[in-house]
């Protein structure tokens, strides 16, 4: 049997290792894939908020542009029908300088410019302003079309230019959209890779950063400003974001498997348990039945069989009639397993006298040992009348006494006091016996229970205080117990009142 269980845990312990190290195994897989995703989603987002943060810087000096275009105290608008090439030529010329001019036609602009035509006027320079956002700002260049107007164009150009505090709100935008919110800052420098990751340094491999490709800022009035990247943090609250029900599930699936094998093995023990509880149980009535059954022989025979005197007739009746009893008790013993089997227990309240009833019940203990009891009975409640079932209240008293006589030494100390409160009255049954373990203490009201010893001197079967526990309980009453190994015993029964 040992070792089958020594196998059995064994096994249990190999699955649960298992289950563990493949928990572990698609785990880290799977981390390892959420940390790819994040670099790749990290990537996209850059190249989309580089690309936004461009667009954005476009439209800012577009517009500025159009604005610039439309001071009169700077910049003339004029038209002229082309009636050789059949369109109409839009000329921007430099309001302090007449030589500094350009011009252009627009499909849109067919017409010329009348005065005091704010609208269209306003349309020309929008159109024209568009042109050089596509031909030149779009392809990163500024032609000096008109001198005045390229100096203006290239000094929006530098002051607009990336700037990362302008950028990171823009970022911020495209990561959250991805559900990315970990930290991150810049790295600009004056030269990089477009198509490779930079190697990382050893101190950010141990942090496990993430570095995205690089980026062209196009900042060529400033060198060392030329590319950049974004560094993240260890995303860890990324990958765990997106581990969250793999995470759950396995720690799940963990937790159940280990109950399961809990429960299998506490299941598998507590059969064992029962076994050899069955097996004592059956060894000591088998031996308690013996005995009066021995004696009753015995005493009839001597009866059958010798011509005996009236009063060792009478000896040996008597003999035959206590273990007759015995052997009647006995059998109510084992009636009364069945009884708890029910969990319940019939009660029929009666009023008794308690001291005369506990008395009596004690002066029965004296006369069935041999060991010279002493017993006292304290009562400061001013109560002696309570309503109980009298069987059953005499039962458990006498299960209770009975035990502290057994377990006591050759003068047994008894003690009933009484005292109450406004539920219930508490009987202090106390004895200065052989006492209880504190380990065994959880466990004496189990049925068949008895505290584990070498030899057990004394017969019992582990029945008495569970089925004084079942009495308390039909009389809705409680039972507590205390003791102290070597020192005594203390068991309260509490009555209702």
């Amino acid at each position: 049997m040992k070792k089958n269980i020594r196998w059995l845990l064994a096994i249990c312990l190999l699955a649960i290792t298992g289950v563990i190290v493949l928990q572990f195994y698609w785990i880290n897989n799977y981390y390892k894939t959420s940390l790819f995703n994040f670099e790749r989603e990290a990537n996209l987002a850059f190249e989309d908020a580089i690309k936004k943060d461009f667009q954005l810087r476009c439209d800012t000096i577009e517009s500025l542009l159009v604005k610039q275009l439309m001071d009169t105290t700077s910049f003339i608008i004029t038209s002229k029908l082309l009636p050789n090439l059949g369109v109409t030529s839009h000329r921007i010329i430099n309001a302090k300088d007449k030589k500094d001019l350009t011009s252009f036609s627009h499909a849109e602009l067919p017409d010329s410019l009348r005065i005091a035509d704010t609208a269209y006027k306003r349309k020309i320079a929008q159109c024209f302003a568009r042109s050089l956002r596509t031909e030149e700002l779009d392809n990163h260049v500024v032609y000096y079309r008109i001198q005045s107007l390229g100096n203006f164009t290239l000094e929006k150009v530098k002051k607009y230019g990336f700037d990362t505090s302008r950028f990171r709100p823009v970022l911020q935008q495209y990561l959250a959209q991805k559900n990315i919110y970990t930290t991150f800052h810049f790295s600009l420098t004056n030269a990089d890779s477009l198509f490779n990751y930079r190697k990382q340094p050893d101190s950010l491999i141990k942090k496990r950063t993430v570095i995205t490709k690089a980026q062209p800022t196009y900042k060529w009035w400033k060198q060392e400003e030329q590319y950049v990247r974004t560094f993240f943090e260890n995303p860890v609250g990324y990958v765990f974001s997106k581990m969250k029900w793999i995470l759950a599930g396995s720690l799940l699936l963990i937790v159940l498997v280990a109950l399961s094998i809990w429960l299998l093995l506490k299941a598998l023990f507590h059969e064992k348990k029962l076994a050899v509880i069955k097996n004592d149980f059956i060894n000591n009535i088998t031996h308690e039945l013996k005995t009066p059954v021995a004696t009753i022989s015995a005493a009839v025979e001597a009866l059958h069989d010798f011509n005996l005197g009236k009063e060792k007739q009478i000896r040996y009746l008597g003999h035959a009639k206590n273990e007759t009893n015995r052997l009647a008790k006995l059998i109510d013993n084992i009636l009364n397993i069945s009884l708890y089997g029910k969990n319940k227990i019939p009660v029929q309240l009666e009023e008794i006298e308690i001291e005369k009833t506990i008395g009596e019940i004690t002066e029965n203990l004296k006369l069935a040992t041999d060991k010279a009891v002493h017993y006292q009975f304290i009562n400061s409640t001013g109560i002696n009348m309570l309503m109980v079932d009298k069987a059953l209240f005499q039962q458990a008293l006498t299960n209770v006494l009975d035990n502290a006589i057994k377990y006591s030494e050759t003068e047994p100390c008894l003690t009933v006091a009484c005292c109450s409160d406004n539920n219930y009255i508490h009987m202090h049954c106390t004895d200065k016996g052989e006492g209880i373990a504190a380990s065994s203490l959880p466990y004496v009201f189990e049925k068949f229970y008895r505290e584990p010893k070498s030899n057990h001197a004394i017969k019992g079967h582990g029945l008495g205080l569970s089925y004084v526990q079942k009495i308390m309980e039909a009389h809705h009453g409680k039972i507590d117990i205390s003791s102290i190994k070597g020192k005594g015993t203390n068991v309260i029964l509490s009555w209702p009142l």
